[in-house]
Order: C-alpha cells, then structure tokens, then sequence
C-alpha cells in the first residue's frame, strides 16, 4: 500500500514538473522561442551528418582510409581550439545575432566536403568549417542569457539541452537508415558498403537542414547592446579574476581532450572496419548513446547533491574510462556498442554540472 502510494506521488510530481516546463515555455520571449527553433533543425542536421560522413568517406567507392580521416578530425579540433578566446572577443565585438549567423554559414562549406574529393581540399574544408561553426557555438550560452530574465534562465538552457538530446536522437536514427532507403529505391548496392549515392544524399538533407536554422535566426531582433569595448580592453588580464582557477580547469580538460581526441571521433568509422556494423546499427547507436545521456543528465543533479560537484565530474569522468578500452577489445559488437553508450553516457552526464561549477 505505502508502495503504491509512493509511486503515485512520484508519478504527480513527474506530470506536474512537465506542466510546470510546459507552461514556462509559453513565457519564454519571442527571441528565446525563435533560437529552440533554430536548435532543432540544426540539431536534426549535425546528427544525420554525425553519423554519416566519416562512413562516407571510408566506403570503397570514395576510397578514404583510417589515417586521412583521423587527420580531418584533428583538422577540425584544431580549429575548434585556436578559435574559440578569438571567437568569443569576436561575439563581444559584433553581437550574438550576428555570431550565430556567421556559424550557420559554415554549413555552405559541407557540400565541398561531400562533392570534392580532394584530400587538401577536403582538409582545407575541415579546418575551415571548424573555424566558423565555433563562432555560433560559443555565441549560444551568452545569447540565452542576453534573452532570458532570472527565472526563465533555466528553463531556456533546460529545453535547449534537452531539444539537442531529442534531435541528436532523431537525426542519428534517420541517417542510419537514410542511405538505405535511398539506395534500396534506386536499386543501388546497400548495406555496410553501399552506394555512395544515397550517402551523398542524406549528407545534403543534413545540410539543408543545418543551414535551415538560419532563417529563425534571421527573425530575432537583437537587444540594444551597450558601448562596444575596445579589443585591446577585452584582451586585459585585468578581465581575469583569478588565473590559477582557469588553469585548474584548462589541465583537466586538456588531458581528457587529448586522450579521448585519439578515438572517439574515429568509433563510427572502428565499428564498420572491425565489425562489419552497417551505417543503420551505427545511427541506432548513436541515437541509444543520445538516450542514456539524456537519462543521465536526469540523475546528475542528485549525484551533484549528494557527492558535490567536484566529485560528482571526477567520478564520471574517471568511471567512463575503462569503457574505451572494453569498446577497442570487445568480440562481438553488442558488447563493443553497449561499452561506448556507457562511455558516452558516463563521459557527458557530468557536463553541466561541469559548466555550473565553472
């Protein structure tokens, strides 16, 4: 009996926190509404892309190995690295609006990354694309605050993380099977080494959808902004509150980029060359990683309770780490999969206790 009433009392709490959201969303400014519009479509197209390109390029009618796809990879964390301070001052200097245009507009690179099948353009492309797409992804966080009062605050960062999960789901499961459906109606090859055609194709679904995000940003009317400072004043040290706190925080972040840099972007790729894994079982696992974070990301708040912050991230950061080794040397590919959406789920869950203790 008590049981049973402990469960119907989780289950009210459960309906009355989604009206609560629900109805905050109603409230949320024009601008706030126009930006989750913008997240879902781009969210839809990164995770068609995600799952689809590094396979694209390693079919055998393209004809792109480990090691020149690895090198794209490095191309575009390089650029993501050295342009992210830049990018930020940049945000400051001509408004987030125009920031998060500017990152839309790398979409017009990723039809040469499908199309020319150069290998310095290829890697010209990468960096490229990397260096512009940063500009809209470190323009986000300060746009929603600049778009939200106090109370809404979290509700906006709450629906547009959780809108990234749902469409990374969605946008995962459509380009696994995407390429299939496609070959399969034009009666092309399909399966783990199918015919580029219907990859090329839903590669420009992504895209469209990606670049699609840039018309709700065209309708928001950006705030008046104050005096513009001086690049050399936003360059200061004196804007820098306390350095050996930031060092604290670079070193980790540093190492665990470095380590995971050596894998993780190259698994899509791991799963097809060693266990034959189509580009379907690839979407499904990516989609399943993309649930577990979202059910992690659940629980971290009452882990950050219990244990504090610090240990919170230090427990799932450090948990996440055998995962790797367990998904390199597993037999059999269910194994190697539920190992990686472990990872996935362990590594990411802790991000945003990460971001609020910073």
């Amino acid at each position: 009996m008590l049981r049973n009433l402990r469960f119907g009392e989780t289950t009210l709490n459960m309906v009355s926190a989604v009206k609560n959201y629900t109805r905050n969303m109603g409230v949320l400014s024009r601008n706030a509404r126009l930006f989750l519009v913008a997240i879902v479509l781009q969210g839809l197209g990164s995770g068609i892309w995600g799952v689809l390109f590094y396979l694209y390029l390693n079919l055998r009618e393209v004809g792109f190995e480990l090691n020149f796809i690895g090198n794209m990879s490095t191309a575009s964390l390089l650029a993501v690295g050295f342009i992210a301070l830049p990018a930020g001052l940049l945000c400051e200097r001509i408004g987030h609006k125009k920031a998060l245009i500017i990152g839309v507009m790398a979409n017009l690179i990723s039809p040469i990354q499908i199309l020319v099948l150069q290998p310095s353009i290829l890697l010209l492309a990468s960096l490229t694309s990397g260096l512009i797409g940063t500009v809209a992804w470190v323009a986000q966080a300060p746009f929603m605050m600049e778009n939200s009062s106090r109370e809404e605050r979290t509700y906006l960062f709450s629906f547009s993380w959780t809108l990234m999960i749902i469409m990374g789901v969605i946008g995962s499961s459509l380009g696994g099977v995407l390429p299939d459906i496609i070959n399969g109606f034009t009666g092309l090859p399909t399966g783990a080494d199918g015919s580029a055609f219907g990859y090329r194709i839903s590669l420009a679904v992504s895209i469209a959808l990606s670049f699609a995000a840039i018309l709700p940003i065209l309708m928001i009317r950006e705030n008046k902004r104050p005096k513009k400072q001086r690049m050399l004043d936003l360059l200061s040290l004196r804007n820098v509150k306390s350095s050996r706190t930031i060092i604290k925080f670079m070193i980790p972040a540093a190492i665990i980029g470095f380590g995971a840099g050596f894998v993780v972007p190259l698994f899509n790729v791991f799963f097809k060359k060693r266990f034959l894994a189509t580009a379907e079982q690839v979407g499904l696992m990516s989609a399943l990683s993309n649930v577990t974070l979202g059910m992690g990301t659940l629980v971290a708040p009452a882990l950050s309770k219990k244990l504090g912050k610090v240990k919170s991230v230090a427990l799932c950061e450090y948990l996440s780490m055998p995962f790797i080794m367990f998904t390199t040397l597993s037999p059999s590919l269910s194994l190697a999969a539920a190992s990686d959406i472990t990872r996935t789920a362990l590594m990411n869950m802790a991000g945003p206790i990460g971001t609020t203790l910073q």
